[in-house]
């Protein structure tokens, strides 16, 4: 007997088909939150509050238009918009992200093209690319991640 099925027996409430795949976020994960959860791994990578105004554009979502009233956006799918003002934006790896951002901080895994204003923190990780316009407080590149345009820093 497997340890999945030992599992699945012991607890018939538990979802493991996550196992078929792997997740791209800890939120992807089932029952995460139910059973066994730690509270250091409760917490989101970019730490907006439960209270906060998040919009996530899931996989195969396009979205196009001007966001407003946003505190935080999570891009796993196609957005061309105007992001005015924000305090976080994540563009997971597969997301993109075409026109404008000025946002506190950013992680970018996936494709950001355009104009893009953070105030304070900019990462980029391996699998993350930036092109065009591009301001930063301080920024971070992992071996991998690529940034191509103009890119200038806050006085």
């Amino acid at each position: 007997m497997s340890a999945d099925t030992k599992a699945t027996e012991d607890r018939p409430d538990l979802d493991l088909s996550f196992l078929d795949r792997q997740p791209d976020r800890a939120t992807d994960v089932p029952n995460l939150s139910n059973h066994g959860e730690h509270p250091e791994e409760s917490e989101p990578r970019m730490g907006p509050q439960q209270d906060s105004k998040t919009l996530t554009v899931g996989r195969d979502i396009s979205l196009k238009g001007d966001i407003t009233e946003c505190d935080s956006l999570i891009v796993e799918g196609r957005i061309d918009a105007t992001l005015a003002s924000a305090r976080a934006l994540e563009i997971s790896r597969g997301g993109r992200f075409f026109g404008s951002a000025k946002v506190q901080t950013a992680v970018i895994s996936g494709r950001f093209d355009g104009e893009l204003d953070v105030a304070h923190a900019l990462w980029i990780t391996a699998s993350g690319k930036v092109t065009g316009k591009v301001s930063y407080g301080r920024l971070e590149i992992e071996n991998g991640g690529e940034v191509h345009g103009d890119v200038t820093i806050h006085q």
